[in-house]
């Protein structure tokens, strides 16, 4: 019997996969906006709040992002369990 790995090889063209390479994309764009926002580049200096506000909204897709990854994790682990149980 062979020792397991504790890597499992993925996927790379999963649809979670691109869903979730989307979602980091637009986490990062919407982030660096807000940041500017929230300095004053762009859109003057009455931003703060606009920016912070944006920046809020980066943070709420990039925790869906992490809950795409550990829901798919859950249910690969699910699957593995299964088939060391047959």
């Amino acid at each position: 019997m062979q020792p397991r790995s504790h890597r499992r090889p993925e996927k790379i063209h999963d649809f979670n996969f691109k869903i979730r390479q989307v979602l980091n994309l637009l986490f990062m764009v919407i982030a660096i906006v807000g940041c500017l926002m929230y300095t004053g580049i762009i859109g003057g200096e009455d931003n703060e709040m606009k920016g912070a506000i944006v920046v809020i909204i980066a943070v709420l897709i990039k925790m869906g992002e992490c809950m795409i990854r550990l829901l798919k994790k859950n249910t690969d682990n699910d699957e593995y369990q299964e088939e060391d149980q047959d």
